[in-house]
């Protein structure tokens, strides 16, 4: 064993520069695969590697404590087998591994936690039956081909340690990647989206029980596998010992959620209570690490008992940032504690290769066989099995896990990665594949007789948002809780202690998904919306004229400028500049519109923006948009000037486009007189405030009356351009 000698403040130093390259390493090499349309993790683990003691970790630094690289005390690790057999090397660094280790398992702990809050506890008993089938199908074969391995590869006994891991490897289910598709496909609420998920929990339950299990047993049984070290009493005691303790806690943290969630809420602050949450769930690990169990499982334990409680959503949130940091730095250090080396022994490629096939087929076997008995046919039972294909982010952890105890070695661990990356890559493509093929995967349509769908129809988008952030409003004041589950389909938790009910929002509509006595409650409470939406509403009709208001805004562009210090002044106008600069662009300039109406202008102008930007995403949606909010009051001002704008999911950027008509078009501007100068503006629906920058930038190049005579005398779209950019 190798020990380098640091002060406690050296340590510390080398600890907070390893902190940082993994974190900057994790989210570049994360955002980048994910445009290739591919899980994070996948590039959290190749930043481990990339950055590891192997490749730039291992290249000497002039820095003390530093000579063998930024990570490379790690080409050492060690754990020594009973009768000094070397398994793994292992170093100590003053402490320092020991701390990089710890970080990486409060990573491991807070995603299992994670996980477990957002387990559907409501979905997982509904559909427990066919779940619990498809899962224990998928996580027998599974296991018995991985052990399978071992034996017939690597020449294993059938209880040998590193036979059980490459077993319970191969059982684990990263649905998130699946989840992620099934939502693109808008599958996920189908019969087979559901099972998959059901069924993926099942696999949670299991392989935690199992990964317990194996430990314990992995621990009485002497590491050279011999068959004279097996104490089936034991491993008897061991394997009820998990179970017990495993559903005990579980069964006692369901029943007492209620009150642990009361008793958070007492601290009232969000950020608090989600702090003192986490502190359980470690209190927990820390207790099942104690048994003999996984810390894991505690984690996820305590994750599953407040996942049916209000609290769960702000505990995400608060949460969050510390998801972001550490999860990220358990991936990549996982990633760092692959030896590539192994990738070039080719017995130790191949039987990767063969790990990762089988690992794929016994998924797709053993889960829709069982389905198979279920109700669905072979193209649904196919889509089920395809769903648990990927191992991601769970297998790692039992993979590190068993790196850690000794009970993998480096080339198993390389195996361990290879199956790993090889089922989250393959994965999508053949589940893609089988929701492409058109047709129904059950044999008997099965109507769900408890669930409700209350829609709210508007009559604009405009409306719509309006009403959302009153709904918004009514529910907190009411004690309710909001979640977005799935940000790019619109869809929505709302929870109250035991009620829970989800809301799917359109652009023109919601509709609320729950059980039959809870409609009662969801329409009142939208009445009582629409009530104070009115009261509001009437109020502000009186207030003023909107039109005259409307005008005065516009007029206020023309007024004398308070006297005020050259440097402010041009400060203000380089401000001016800078937005119309970033949003305009001459060959979205159009001297000479062709179009006879006010829609067909609106129309004009967004073709030529979606033809020369990349911003436009959905033309129809923009125009829409536009249209709808020049219902609402017009946009034609007075001196011949129309600024059509508005906010659209169309657009992904703010972008502007103008079109010039000498002749005129009698739109109803507020003085009568002919339009002949079109700004028209779409962004992004979330953007922040250059919206209203461009807006009052671009009235204030045109308020005068010589400025439109000036504009409309320009030949060219470059003189267009500089006169609202000049030089």
């Amino acid at each position: 064993m190798l020990t380098f000698s640091l002060t406690t403040a050296q340590q510390c130093g080398v600890l907070v520069l390893q902190l940082a390259v993994i974190i900057f390493a994790a989210k570049f090499c994360g955002d980048l695969v994910q445009k290739l349309k591919m899980p994070s993790v996948l590039g959290e683990l190749a930043a481990g590697i990339l950055i590891g003691p192997h490749v730039l970790g291992g290249l000497p630094i002039p820095l003390p404590g530093l000579e063998n690289g930024l990570f490379g005390f790690l080409q050492t690790i060690c754990l020594t087998a009973p009768g000094g057999a070397e398994i793994i090397r292992h170093v100590t660094f003053d402490g320092y591994y020991l701390s990089l280790y710890a970080i990486a398992t409060l990573g491991s702990i807070l995603l299992l936690f994670m996980s477990g809050l957002e387990t559907d506890l409501q979905m997982f008993f509904r559909y427990s039956v066919v779940g619990t089938v498809v899962g224990i199908g998928g996580v027998i074969l599974s296991y018995l081909f991985g052990v399978g391995v071992a034996m017939f590869f690597l020449h294993k006994g059938f209880m040998d340690p590193a036979s059980m891991f490459l077993g319970i490897l191969c059982t684990a289910t990263s649905v998130g990647i699946t989840a992620r598709i099934l939502s693109e496909k808008r599958k996920i609420d189908s019969p087979e989206g559901v099972t998959i998920l059901a069924a993926a929990v099942i696999d949670d339950v299991l392989g935690i029980i199992c990964l317990a299990i194996v430990m314990g047993v992995a621990g009485s049984i002497n590491r050279s596998g011999a068959a004279a070290g097996i104490d089936w009493k034991t491993i008897g005691w061991t394997a009820l010992k998990c179970v017990a303790v495993w559903l005990g806690a579980t069964a006692a943290g369901l029943f007492l959620a209620r009150y642990i969630a009361k008793f958070l809420r007492l601290f009232k602050s969000p950020t608090v209570f989600a702090t003192l949450a986490l502190g359980l769930a470690l209190l927990l690990s820390g207790l099942f690490e104690q048994a003999g169990l996984a810390m894991i499982v505690g984690a996820y334990v305590m994750g599953l008992s407040l996942s049916k409680t209000d609290v769960s959503f702000a505990i995400q949130r608060a949460l969050f940032p510390l998801y972001q940091f550490f999860v990220p730095v358990f991936f990549v250090v996982m990633g760092m504690l692959v030896d590539i080396r192994v990738f070039a022994d080719s017995d130790t490629l191949k039987t990767g290769l063969f790990y990762t096939l089988l690992a794929v087929i016994a998924k797709i076997i053993g889960c829709a066989l069982p389905a198979l008995f279920m109700n669905f046919n072979w193209l649904g039972a196919l889509r089920i099995g395809a769903g648990m294909v990927p191992r991601g982010e769970v297998a790692l952890i039992i993979a590190g896990i068993g790196l850690s105890q000794g009970f993998l070695d480096a080339t198993l661990f390389g195996v361990a990665i290879i199956m790993t990356l090889g089922t989250t890559v393959v994965a999508p493509p053949i589940l893609t594949l089988f929701l492409t093929i058109k047709g129904k995967g059950v044999r008997k349509e099965t109507a769900d007789s408890t669930t409700v769908y209350t829609p709210f129809r508007f009559p604009s988008s405009y409306v719509a948002d309006m009403v959302f952030l009153r709904m918004v409003e009514t529910f907190e004041a009411e004690g309710y809780m909001m979640s977005t589950v799935d940000k790019e389909n619109n869809v929505l938790q709302i929870r109250k202690d035991t009620l829970a009910f989800s809301m799917i929002r359109d652009e023109t509509e919601f509709v609320f998904q729950s059980g039959a006595h809870v409609v009662s409650f969801i329409n009142a409470i939208m009445y009582e919306t629409f009530v104070d939406l009115h009261q509001v509403l009437t109020k502000l009709k009186d207030l003023a004229s909107p039109v005259e208001v409307q005008k005065e805004i516009f007029e206020t562009t023309t007024a004398p400028a308070m006297p005020a210090a050259d440097s402010k002044k041009k400060e203000a106008e380089r401000k001016k500049t800078a937005v119309l600069e970033r949003s305009l662009q001459t060959s979205c300039i159009c001297m000479d519109l062709k179009a006879t109406t006010k829609e067909g202008v609106i129309r004009e102008l967004l073709e030529l923006l979606a033809a020369n930007t990349k911003s436009i995403v959905d033309v129809e949606k923009c125009y829409t948009d536009l249209v709808e909010r020049e219902k609402v009051i017009t946009t034609c001002m007075q001196n011949g000037i129309a600024l059509p704008h508005a906010r659209t999911d169309g657009a992904e950027n703010l972008v502007a486009a103008i079109g010039l008509k000498k002749s005129g078009y009698h739109f109803d501007s507020m003085d009568g007189e002919p339009t002949t100068v079109f700004i028209l503006c779409v962004s992004a629906r979330e953007s922040g405030g250059s919206h209203i920058e461009f807006i009052a930038a671009a009235a204030a190049a045109v308020a005068k009356p010589e400025s439109v005579k000036e504009l409309l005398s320009k030949t060219t779209p470059e003189e267009v351009y500089a006169f609202f950019c000049p030089r």
